[in-house]
């Protein structure tokens, strides 16, 4: 049997347009009045690694629409880009908001390890204009230098949960983010 051809390895894919200007709006105005600090994936907080805020989405009907959207991304993409064994959504889709009034920032971690074996594939989705906030990137380090990626509004990107990425501080205005984790198998 043919081995299946994948695309030419790169450690993320990324599209435009995932979610209309409409949708982002309404994700933003629905989630601020609900926004939490956020916690490292051991469940404490240091200000020294992470400045954020974090409201999650439960998977109840009034996201359903969203996390279908996610899962039918994740159906197109994971067979050409990673083709990782993935089952579902995580059901805590997460809206966080960077500020630069406390330079948010978090600092270079996995979205893989204690209580998170299950984890395959990491999304995020900039959910704020670029030039709304100025800082603020997503990177991810897999060479000698990270790789800022997309910040135009709507932009989805995915990469596999065990690459150390981090969001660089925001030194003007807001970023706003929605982050979801694709499960799977437990890694062999």
């Amino acid at each position: 049997m043919a081995e299946k051809e994948l695309a030419i390895f790169q450690p993320y894919a990324t599209a435009q347009d995932f979610l209309t200007a409409q949708q982002m709006d309404w994700l933003i105005t629905d989630q601020a009045a609900r926004l939490t600090e956020g916690k490292l994936n051991v469940g404490s907080t240091d200000a020294k690694l992470r400045r954020s805020q974090v409201a999650f989405l439960r998977r109840e009907q009034k996201y359903e629409w969203l996390y279908q959207r996610l899962w039918a991304a994740v159906q197109a993409c994971n067979p050409q880009y990673f083709d990782v064994d993935v089952a579902e959504v995580e059901p805590n889709v997460q809206v966080a908001r960077y500020d630069s009034s406390d330079q948010g920032f978090y600092d270079w971690h996995l979205d893989f390890g204690p209580g998170h074996s299950l984890r395959k594939l990491s999304i995020s989705v900039q959910l704020s204009s670029s030039e709304d906030y100025d800082g603020g990137d997503l990177e991810l380090l897999y060479s000698n230098s990270p790789t800022t990626l997309d910040r135009t509004r709507g932009a989805f990107i995915i990469f596999p949960c065990f690459m150390l990425h981090r969001v660089t501080p925001v030194t003007r205005g807001t970023r706003w983010s929605l982050v979801a984790w694709i499960r799977g198998k437990r890694w062999p």
